[in-house]
């Protein structure tokens, strides 16, 4: 998506959107910072491709500097009225394939939330690498990424087949968009081609409603996007 893009779907990101830090129905990126004992209040932080600031809503107290970086300069400015009320948040616009040197090792926590999603794999390669290098040496990085198991079981619910999926990623259509969605093993070896350290990845759920999906049967499991972590 192009810079007009991400600023055309600003004024509708809330409610077309799911935005996985609202929505995380199971508090896991909560307990992920909390057992990391990342919210301590003085740690820098980092949100690359922060749409309207809803990390920094949420959590941005927690927190000593904070940056956050968006290509769309009205998804900067929504951001900033959003988060209005917390201290010290230096807002930059950037392109996550092109992110400029001085963001380089600046945060000990940097946070990037369902952008790395490009048709492109390359691209994708190229986005993750800048993304890893934001983080201090010893750093952490968190990553959302869309799950592919969870798209095509969405599928199944909704078209009643299967979509045959090989490889660790697959791009798919989502409404006028199309992007690339990650298998559990393609989400961390993403981070690990950037050269993080102790991957791990793990479910975040979200509501059956963000998929359109009003009566699911009775014991499915929540949808979900992946979380991704590692250390640089």
């Amino acid at each position: 998506m192009t810079e007009k893009d991400w600023d055309q779907l600003a004024a509708v990101y809330e409610s077309e959107v799911c935005d996985i830090f609202v929505r995380d129905r199971r508090q896991v990126i909560a307990g992920w910072l909390e057992d990391g004992g990342l919210l301590d209040d003085d740690r820098s932080v980092l949100d690359v491709g922060c749409g309207i600031g809803s990390f920094f809503k949420k959590y941005g107290s927690r927190f000593g500097e904070k940056l956050g970086a968006d290509h769309s300069q009205k998804m900067l400015g929504i951001a900033s009225r959003i988060c209005r009320r917390q201290n010290a948040i230096e807002w930059k616009q950037a392109d996550v394939k092109a992110l400029p040197a001085e963001m380089s090792g600046k945060g000990e926590l940097v946070v990037c939330s369902n952008v790395i999603t490009f048709v492109s794999l390359p691209d994708c390669w190229k986005a993750m690498t800048g993304v890893a290098r934001c983080a201090r040496k010893g750093g952490w990085v968190m990553l959302v990424q869309p799950a592919l198991e969870s798209h095509d079981r969405v599928a199944r619910l909704e078209k009643w087949h299967a979509p045959v999926r090989r490889g660790d990623s697959a791009v798919v259509q989502r409404d006028d968009r199309r992007q690339r969605f990650f298998s559990e093993t393609g989400a961390g070896e993403l981070a690990k081609s950037a050269g993080l350290k102790s991957v791990e990845v793990r479910k975040v759920w979200y509501p059956w409603i963000d998929e359109g999906i009003t009566s699911p049967l009775r014991g499915e499991e929540l949808p979900w996007d992946w979380l991704v972590t590692g250390r640089r």
